[in-house]
């Protein structure tokens, strides 16, 4: 005899079932897992990373992120290639450089349209052109001069006919603000952000006068943000997601800068309140120029970067800049 109660529940559980199958949030799949090799430590310079992160932005495009923190010792083109992280931020000489090595990665976006490299000196230095650092001491990154932000001072020494014997070159050795020239162990230092050491002078009541090596012609994206070449041509998809969260966390800082300082200390609560706030005021010219939408790259300063590695035989032919950088990904989520 047909038990009711049981033919009840069967047709019951069949339904159910036919409703799962066909409803999409029940199948809706798990959020994609990505880690982001940033270039430094935690600042208030990845902003747009932090808001997108503690916004939502990312979970609105189903991506669950790690942003791992770099450092001097960080390097992301190789976490990157090793597949320890599936995006990462790195000078645009490392991209180019990675190319010439026959290392398949693209850069698919940019933090900084402009670049924020300096030379800082103080104002009563007599200091104002980089002519006048013929006979000083120059504070570098790199005794071996071999770094992005050493190679582009080289380069802006060899557009001006000035001669790097000229000047006597010592490591940095104090980050803070202006201390290396207070101390007077160096005249002039090469290479800081504008929108951090300058910063940190000004917040110690000290006067910089700055030198961009950008006003002289020298030009290399400082914070590209790029994946593998495979990545970018199998799941655009998933690119695309990640980079309109991220532009999108970009232009709520920009239009929001008074939260940037909170929200960095939420990743690093050692971090100076003051110092995060004023930075992200600094970088906001240089990331939203008003010539093209943020994150934008232009070919000129891709041909700029690399005539400067040519010309310092870090890289013994050119190669072809299309694999180097697209704005496609820029371009689509506009």
């Amino acid at each position: 005899m047909l038990n009711l109660s049981k033919f009840a529940g069967i047709i019951l559980l069949l339904i159910i079932g036919l409703i799962a199958g066909c409803n999409p949030f029940v199948m809706a799949k798990g959020p994609d897992q990505i880690t982001i090799q940033l270039s430094w430590f935690h600042t208030a310079e990845f902003a747009g990373f932090y808001v997108a992160d503690q916004k939502g932005y990312y979970t609105d495009e189903n991506l669950k992120v790690n942003l791992v923190a770099g450092g001097p010792e960080a390097d992301p083109v190789a976490e990157v290639l090793a597949g320890r992280a599936l995006f990462g931020v790195t000078a645009g000489d490392s991209i180019i450089r990675a190319q010439a090595a026959k290392q398949d990665v693209i850069a698919v976006s940019s933090i900084f349209r402009h670049s924020p490299l300096v030379v800082m000196t103080l104002a009563d230095s007599g200091i104002q052109r980089p002519q006048d650092l013929a006979g000083k001491t120059v504070g570098v990154i790199s005794p071996k001069m071999d770094t992005t932000w050493d190679i582009q001072f080289l380069g802006m020494l060899n557009k001006l006919k000035i001669k790097p014997t000229d000047l006597t070159f010592v490591p940095i050795e104090d980050y803070h603000g202006a201390n290396e020239l207070t101390s007077g162990r160096m005249q002039a230092v090469s290479g800081f952000f504008s929108s951090n050491e300058p910063v940190q002078a000004r917040l110690d009541r000290l006067e910089p006068t700055l030198m961009f090596y950008s006003d002289y012609g020298i030009e290399i994206y400082s914070n590209a943000i790029f994946t593998t070449g495979p990545i970018a041509h199998e799941r655009p998809d998933l690119v695309e997601r990640f980079i309109r969260a991220t532009l999108k966390g970009y232009q709520y800082a920009i239009e929001h800068p008074q939260e940037m300082a909170e929200l960095a200390l939420k990743y690093d609560d050692t971090l100076d309140a003051n110092l995060q706030s004023a930075t992200m005021q600094a970088q906001i010219p240089l990331i939203d120029t008003g010539d093209a939408p943020i994150g934008t790259m232009d070919e000129a300063v891709w041909q700029i970067t690399q005539d400067i590695l040519l010309e310092q035989e870090i890289i013994s032919a050119p190669v072809d800049l299309k694999k180097v950088y697209t704005n496609q990904f820029v371009e689509k989520v506009q």
